[in-house]
């Protein structure tokens, strides 16, 4: 993968536009040409309406097509003093649409506060985590099918009357393909969408499983935006196949009708999920959530028996300021019409206290301080939340509500030099008057300024496959 991000030795700004490409070496996708991995949000790519999958044809009028990285780089970033950087993209939506992208430009060594509320988490991990999961699909596209030829779709019909789990199917896969830019056509559609499914009691089952054994999976609802824990055993558990109550088994599959044999359908891709439940868990349930999550396999995949998922949930207070790396006290930069650069912060102040908390520790006591608050407050936390994040620590916890005065008293307490905790002051176990204001003292070289500023709050929640 290769990220937009890059730092000139000639410069003192670090550019990018928001999102991470990669050479597609998939024969589906955008083979030989550059397809969007990732956007970034709230930056300029999702500000104008680039999403993840569209394919990157050419650069300023140049076609990416095979391409090597130093080339693309220079493009994107060879000219600094025209910022801005005509993109033509394609998708299913579209052959050929141009986006002009201005890139963004921030001072080196400068470390973002969304960046800071992944790295001080911990304050808040209620707003700030990053969960994965994986799913038994099996994915399975036909080679050398270009899925950039195809446009439209529409649903076999078997002629009878179809049970109302199928409808409800069409409608999830509907809502789904829509967004991916494809669009219904009942009279000549390019692809023909078939579900299948089965739903049944176990025959291996004998209810004499250990009752204090009870297996779950954490899923992503997008429904709910969060995760959510199903009676679903783990598809490697070796009691799946005995212990399970129920088994059941969910797809879909694509035709062609259109270019390969106009005289009958030709399956270019299919995507299946099998499940051993460990209770009873409704089909209707089952399909709201897990369609969503099988059709990001769309268009962009590979052939593969499980698929990997990664969610990063944030939402942090956001000012405008870009801290120096090594010296977290130092503005490094400031984002323009931001909370911050409005209030009269500017690059090269150096902060003092924001709300009372003093900034005039090295990041080394920072991070040792942190370390600390985060082990002798573990037992402010609510065990029934506990859970696993990406990286694998097994320990993550939400804050236990009974105790929300304790937390706040030692989020107040100076060793643990909690600075960054106002990235989650609309909390009330940081805040308890909820006001969300900040009070920045800061030095700009020759006399003290004090600053009265509302953040804005920012919230996302991104997945990830793989």
């Amino acid at each position: 993968m290769v990220s937009l991000y890059i730092k000139p030795q000639e410069y003192i700004k670090n550019c990018y536009y928001g999102f991470t490409f990669e050479v597609s070496r998939n024969s589906n996708w955008g083979y030989g040409e550059l397809v969007i991995t990732n956007v970034e949000p709230y930056s300029p790519a999702e500000k104008i309406g680039i999403k993840v999958d569209d394919i990157i044809m050419e650069i300023n009028g140049k076609a990416t097509y095979l391409r090597d990285n130093q080339t693309i780089a220079d493009w994107l970033f060879s000219d600094m003093y025209t910022p801005e950087v005509k993109f033509t993209i394609r998708n299913m939506n579209t052959y050929f649409k141009e986006y002009t992208l201005e890139r963004k430009c921030i001072t080196v060594n400068s470390v973002s506060e969304r960046e800071l509320s992944n790295i001080f988490s911990f304050y808040s991990l209620e707003n700030t985590n990053q969960r994965s999961f994986t799913l038994p699909l099996t994915v399975e596209p036909r080679k050398e099918i270009d899925f950039t030829d195809y446009h439209s779709y529409d649903f076999y019909n078997p002629g009878d009357e179809v049970p109302a789990i199928d409808k409800q199917i069409t409608a999830l896969l509907e809502k789904e393909l829509q967004s991916k830019g494809l669009v219904r056509n009942t009279e000549d559609p390019d692809i023909v969408v078939q579900i299948y499914y089965t739903y049944e009691p176990n025959p291996r089952f004998t209810g004499l499983n250990n009752p204090n054994y009870r297996p779950g999976s954490w899923r992503f609802s997008t429904e709910k935006q969060q995760m959510v824990l199903l009676p679903i055993f783990d598809a490697k558990d070796p009691k799946a196949g005995s212990a399970a109550q129920f088994i059941v088994d969910f797809g879909f599959s694509f035709y062609d009708r259109k270019y390969i044999n106009t005289e009958s359908l030709t399956q270019i891709w299919d995507c299946n999920i099998k499940d051993y439940l460990s209770a009873n868990y409704s089909l209707e349930d089952y399909v709201k959530l897990h369609t969503p999550l099988m059709l990001k396999q769309f268009p962009y995949s590979v052939k593969k028996n499980e698929a990997k998922y990664t969610v990063e949930f944030n939402r942090y207070n956001y000012t405008g300021i870009y801290f120096d790396a090594d010296n977290l006290a130092t503005v490094n930069d400031v984002d323009p019409n931001s909370p911050a650069f409005i209030a009269g912060i500017r690059p090269g102040y150096l902060i003092r206290k924001i709300n009372d908390k003093r900034f005039n520790q090295t990041k080394e006591d920072l991070s040792a301080s942190y370390k600390n608050f985060i082990t002798e407050t573990m037992v402010l936390r609510n065990p029934t939340t506990r859970f696993v994040n990406a990286e694998g620590f097994s320990e993550c916890m939400f804050w236990n509500v009974a105790y929300y005065p304790e937390i706040m008293k030692e989020f107040n307490k100076p060793e643990y030099l909690t600075n960054f905790s106002y990235l989650y002051g609309f909390e009330k176990y940081i805040n308890p008057k909820n006001d969300n204001h900040l009070t920045i003292e800061a030095w700009d070289g020759s006399h003290k300024r004090v600053f009265q500023l509302t953040p804005q709050i920012r919230q996302s929640v991104t997945i990830k496959t793989e």
